[in-house]
């Protein structure tokens, strides 16, 4: 299903479908060749394409004419969601798709198209084979509770006996959180595993023996949140230039963010917690050089490090 167009044609002709006695179409029906404007061909290669991805419509040969049967029901939303391999076209399909098919989602209509645009997709591109078929495998151990093997990339060894909890996309990728044979819960980027295979235990886990790393995962704020590790407060204070977008009625870019007050020269104090560094300093260092780290001392040391290190980069490049 390539475009939205599409998607609402193979709807209109599921639904001819139902309507017909016989659950049976061709491509030379006049009716539903006057409502999709097609052409015999134009319809005819419509009906094998859904004949090719659904069980449920099948191919029979009278004559020199093509019969397709509906056997079953079908809902193409479900069974096409079931079957995906990623499914970043569903949220395309929500922003771009007929207003008609989502009007229970949004008051998304064609008077407010004008009003929109939408650059990017909250949902990475699984391109490569990989990656699909990752996706995929890991779905299913996920549904079942079972213990995988995976290897990444970067890795020399694969990670045997591994509990796959959650799909997880957070930073504009798709992770996997799992709990290795050490009972560490880490991330591992779906893009970067080159196989998912079955692992040496065949038996499945319980919830209960998992919970407090999915009560654990309602709380990250990112990848590098680490799991059994203490909370520590970081006071940053924003400069004039960017105070606004850390007011206290502004949408906080952390979970744990929390505006503590605003100063005479118009800067806004406000705290974050943090598990490593890692997890809150590359979105300080964004805000470059109007964010400063006040506390605790060794986390404004490490970011004070970091942009003197920028510095001599840009020094040594320049001269």
């Amino acid at each position: 299903m390539s475009d939205i167009g599409t998607l609402q044609k193979y709807i209109t002709i599921v639904e001819e479908f139902k309507k017909r006695i016989d659950g049976t179409l061709d491509a030379y029906d006049e009716h539903l060749q006057n409502v999709l404007h097609l052409k015999p061909k134009q319809l005819g290669r419509l009906l094998d394409e859904l004949a090719q991805t659904y069980d449920s419509i099948v191919v029979q040969k009278e004559k020199n004419k093509k019969i397709y049967k509906l056997i079953k029901p079908i809902d193409i939303f479900i069974e096409a969601f079931e079957n995906a391999n990623e499914v970043g076209w569903l949220f395309s399909m929500a922003h771009d798709g007929d207003p008609e098919l989502f009007k229970k989602l949004s008051d998304y209509t064609n008077e407010q198209k004008h009003i929109y645009i939408f650059k990017s997709s909250p949902f990475e591109d699984l391109q490569t084979l990989e990656a699909k078929e990752s996706f995929k495998k890991l779905k299913i151990a996920i549904k079942l509770k079972e213990y995988r093997k995976i290897k990444f990339f970067y890795e020399q060894e694969a990670f045997d006996n591994l509990l796959c909890l959650k799909l997880v996309f957070m930073d504009g990728n798709w992770y996997i959180a799992f709990v290795d044979e050490k009972q560490k819960l880490r991330f591992g980027r779906l893009a970067f595993i080159e196989k998912v295979e079955y692992a040496s235990k065949t038996a499945s886990y319980t919830s209960a023996n998992v919970q407090k790393y999915l009560d654990f995962l309602q709380s990250i704020q990112n990848s590098m949140t680490l799991y059994g590790e203490a909370k520590q407060r970081a006071i940053i204070k924003a400069l004039p230039n960017i105070a606004r977008y850390f007011e206290d009625d502004m949408k906080k870019f952390f979970l744990s963010q929390k505006f503590i007050k605003k100063e005479d020269d118009g800067s806004v104090l406000f705290s974050l917690e943090y598990t490593q560094s890692l997890e809150i300093l590359p979105f300080i260092q964004k805000w470059l050089p109007d964010m400063i780290v006040l506390e605790p001392k060794e986390l404004r040391e490490e970011y004070a490090k970091k942009a003197s290190y920028l510095l001599e980069n840009i020094s040594s490049a320049l001269s």
